[in-house]
């Protein structure tokens, strides 16, 4: 099944909107914050069309990035100003682009439509000459590892790997898609609500010049 990504603009909301139902109700974003996000960046605001229908939304914005200081990372609210994003000032002052939320509806979830996303994202950061793309993700593997295997601390679950890849599936899936993980400092305690990651997040990064060096321009 072929699917189309564009830029999403204000006549999008109600499919949006639509989308975001596929989240528990607890961690839906509401209208506002949609209209924020489109408004503050559009060109990182992006539906995903099947048919004509929207079955997937993703959104991005600018950021500064230092893998000494991590401070601004704490929380997904922190990241993103609670998902309203921050005003932007002169873009070209900001190094990074940070992936704030990518929804997909059940049905199209086998369709490739994550792995396109995530490229739109490094597209972009490269057109733009940003340094880092840079997201938080769940560690989703590892409630369920500590309760085969015994306890670990999540810094240290995150960084086993299995043939050289790591055990977690989302942090396999996008550690393959160029989003790594720099070091254990980048596992964050109460990122997320999220009983599967023990309300843990992965802080993971993708340095543009060195992820594209190798593409002919």
């Amino acid at each position: 099944m072929e699917f189309t990504i564009r830029n999403a603009n204000l006549r999008d909301l109600d499919g949006i909107m639509g989308v975001e139902e596929a989240w528990p109700e607890d961690q839906r974003s509401t209208r506002d914050k949609f209209i924020a996000r489109l408004e503050i960046f559009p060109e990182g605001f992006w539906v995903v069309e099947v048919a004509g229908r929207i079955v997937a939304v993703s959104t991005c914005t600018l950021t500064h990035y230092d893998a000494n200081d991590i401070g601004s990372f704490k929380t997904w609210e922190q990241c993103t100003n609670n998902g309203m994003l921050y005003p932007l000032t002169n873009k070209e002052d900001y190094n990074a682009m940070y992936i704030v939320s990518t929804g997909i509806l059940v049905e199209a979830r086998s369709l490739g439509i994550r792995e396109a996303l995530i490229q739109t994202h490094l597209y972009l950061a490269k057109k733009l000459k940003k340094q880092y793309v840079v997201t938080g993700a769940m560690i989703p593997g590892y409630d369920a590892y500590c309760n085969a295997m015994g306890e670990v601390p999540a810094s240290e679950y995150a960084f086993i790997l299995k043939d050289g890849k790591p055990i977690d599936p989302t942090l396999k899936k996008l550690k393959s898609l160029g989003l790594e993980l720099p070091n254990p400092s980048h596992i964050i305690s109460n990122f997320y609500q999220s009983v599967e990651s023990r309300n843990h997040g992965a802080l993971l990064v993708c340095d543009i010049p060195n992820h594209f060096q190798n593409e002919v321009e």
